[in-house]
């Protein structure tokens, strides 16, 4: 999949001109400050996905009112991809002139993102992995958006009963009862999927986490509750009811479940430094395009934003030796444009808008 356009309406700071874009690999260049970050959010958003600034719509859009995306893609077939969102109302998606859900969305656009904020899949909440473990799911298995779906629900549901209910009044429910069932059921087919997903992309992880040298081979990233069955999740909820009633949510399931990192069985979060846990996250989402890849049959796209802030030269043409061969790869840098002529299209943005060739020499860019 590659874009062919991009066109933001009232999003952030960007022009409402449309980005044109080609295949292979493009480096968008520019100070900090001027819309690089906010146009591959605009991308991750036009492909179904959130803001990996974990920014709420009304942040992306300059009054808060609204705003909206427009891509042209071309992958199995070219197509026509929108977003928008007004105040008051949620994201709505489309696929050339009909709604869409985000799901149907992201299996048109398969797209891979990188950020400095994904260090949080490293070192950030537990929240933040399994995030990272469901966008995995989701971009791996779209089908499987269903059973994420169905536990969303039914967890909703029985929290909304659970704060309800007095912690004196008798354990079970009829109707409580239904909702644990759901959740059980829901939760199991969760757990199965972030389990198939997570030992596909572990292949690719390991190869890559032995390539960046020994401090990285031995790594590693287990979920420890995918294991557990429909039984074993239902008999967990029951065993945890009076404290659920007391607290008024449900305190097992997926929603719950870690993602757990080692090095040499060790704990990896509590003695990375800030450098291993950014290439560590790094290695993640590169190991993440290559699943998705070998998942859906076909090249997402991989963008990573300011990929070179901070590194060394010789870190740098090691993460640009480790792209995947995507068929369109989109990086941004407040570095000097010029290392990059010859080796990629340089796009060069200037106060949210893409400078004309021109324009950009007459920059000095």
């Amino acid at each position: 999949m590659r874009f062919v356009q991009i066109t933001p309406h009232s999003f952030r700071n960007l022009s409402p001109e449309p980005v044109f874009l080609g295949s292979g690999l493009h480096v968008v260049a520019g100070e900090n400050g001027q819309g690089k970050t906010n146009l591959l959010e605009a991308a991750a958003l036009v492909c179904g996905q959130r803001s990996f600034r974990r920014a709420l719509p009304a942040a992306c859009a300059p009054d808060g009112e609204a705003f909206s995306v427009s891509a042209e893609i071309e992958g199995v077939a070219p197509e026509r991809v929108h977003v928008e969102w007004a105040r008051g109302g949620r994201r709505r998606f489309f696929r050339g002139e009909k709604a869409a859900s985000f799901r149907e969305v992201s299996e048109l656009a398969p797209a891979v993102f990188l950020a400095p904020e994904h260090r949080e899949i490293v070192c950030g909440s537990p929240d933040a992995r399994r995030r990272f473990l469901d966008r995995l799911v989701l971009s791996c298995r779209p089908a499987a958006g269903e059973d994420l779906a169905r536990y969303a629900r039914a967890l909703t549901e029985r929290n909304a009963l659970l704060s309800r209910a007095a912690p004196s009044a008798p354990v079970g429910s009829e109707e409580l009862e239904a909702w644990t069932e759901e959740l059980a059921v829901s939760g199991a087919a969760v757990r199965r999927h972030r389990v198939e997903a997570l030992a596909e992309w572990r292949r690719f992880f390991e190869d890559l986490a032995r390539d960046a040298g020994p401090e990285y081979a031995s790594i590693r990233a287990d979920y420890p509750a995918g294991d557990e069955t429909v039984d074993t999740l239902r008999a967990a909820c029951n065993r945890m009811l009076p404290s659920e009633r007391r607290r008024g949510h449900s305190l097992c399931g997926p929603h719950r479940d870690e993602l757990v990192w080692t090095r040499s069985a060790r704990s990896f979060p509590s003695e990375a430094s800030s450098g291993e846990a950014h290439r560590t996250a790094a290695l993640a989402k590169l190991a993440e395009w290559h699943a998705v890849a070998r998942a859906r049959g076909e090249s997402p796209v991989f963008a990573a934003d300011d990929f070179d802030a901070g590194l060394s030269r010789a870190s740098v043409e090691a993460f640009l030796e480790a792209l995947p061969q995507a068929d369109q790869t989109i990086l941004t840098t407040a570095s000097e444009p010029g290392r990059w002529k010859g080796r990629a299209a340089v796009l060069h943005l200037r106060a949210g808008r893409v400078l004309r060739p021109a324009a950009a020499a007459a920059a000095g860019a």
